[in-house]
């Protein structure tokens, strides 16, 4: 897990809400149907980013509450929620370290989703006070991707070569490192309240520009642009020259395996 979290997103926010992708709709209609959502429930989007998650589903809840340790990520998620006409979304500062204090503030909730954000926490202790915050017959639902660093494809690997040409083979988080957690947030899951453990994958195809691709990177900790600092141009030189090499067209194809992860609460 990372070492210091707390500059893992710093200067990452007006990238990550234009260039990370959201999510499918399917996603969303499976949420609503899964767990029943009518409206009048609250939700909790913990590690919200820009909102990708809270927005969507903002309208399916009669009050958001999405949290993020990152300022600037809150900002943005705000000033997105004003140009979408999203008007029940609450951008609360915190991580999941601060849920026991803030848990009689936040009140109760039908759902609570993670988005690419689960890794980050101490996914026991999260999981432990979450269940004293969750309606009985309510739930969560942690839901990754994986990235760019972390696929297969040969052009997603070539990306990663530049990376660590650039930033050192180790994975950056911000100032600090991260390690992949050595327990499945699947076998959390089942260890807790929230068990058993259900999983679904959605399968689709993404297509990415070279722009597109850069932009992504400027919205991880393990490329942000605090981290490659006055080196950006040519940094972006050497992707664009990489993946050119690889396609001349300047489009890449991701197979994207998008798996969710659902929690319950017994009624």
């Amino acid at each position: 897990m990372v070492r210091q979290y707390s500059d893992a997103f710093k200067g990452t926010a007006q990238y990550y809400s234009r260039f990370r992708p959201g999510y499918p709709g399917g996603f969303f209609a499976f949420l609503k149907r899964e767990f029943k959502l009518d409206r009048l429930g609250h939700l909790l989007d913990l590690g919200c980013g820009t909102g990708q998650i809270a927005l969507p589903l903002a309208g399916d809840f009669h009050k958001v509450i999405a949290m993020d340790p990152e300022s600037e990520m809150l900002d943005e998620g705000r000033r997105m929620a004003l140009e979408a006409g999203v008007t029940n979304v609450d951008f609360v500062l915190g991580s999941s370290a601060d849920l026991p204090d803030l848990q009689g503030q936040l009140g109760m909730f039908r759902l609570v989703t993670m988005g690419s954000s689960f890794h980050w926490m101490n996914r026991e202790a999260t999981l432990e006070t979450l269940s004293g915050m969750v309606e009985p017959g309510g739930g969560l639902a942690v839901a990754s991707a994986g990235s760019l660093w972390t696929h297969n494809t040969p052009w997603c690997q070539e990306v990663k070569s530049v990376v660590q040409r650039w930033l050192g083979q180790e994975r950056r988080a911000g100032s600090s490192t991260y390690t992949v957690p050595p327990i499945r947030h699947e076998t959390l899951i089942d260890r807790s309240p929230f068990g058993p453990c259900r999983t679904h994958v959605f399968r689709y195809r993404r297509q990415w520009t070279i722009e597109g691709i850069i932009g992504y990177l400027y919205s991880t900790s393990f490329c942000s642009p605090l981290v490659l600092g006055d080196r950006r141009m040519a940094f972006e030189a050497d992707v664009g020259s990489s993946l050119l090499s690889l396609n001349p067209e300047g489009l890449f194809t991701e197979y994207v395996r998008l798996e969710v992860l659902l929690g319950f609460l017994c009624i």
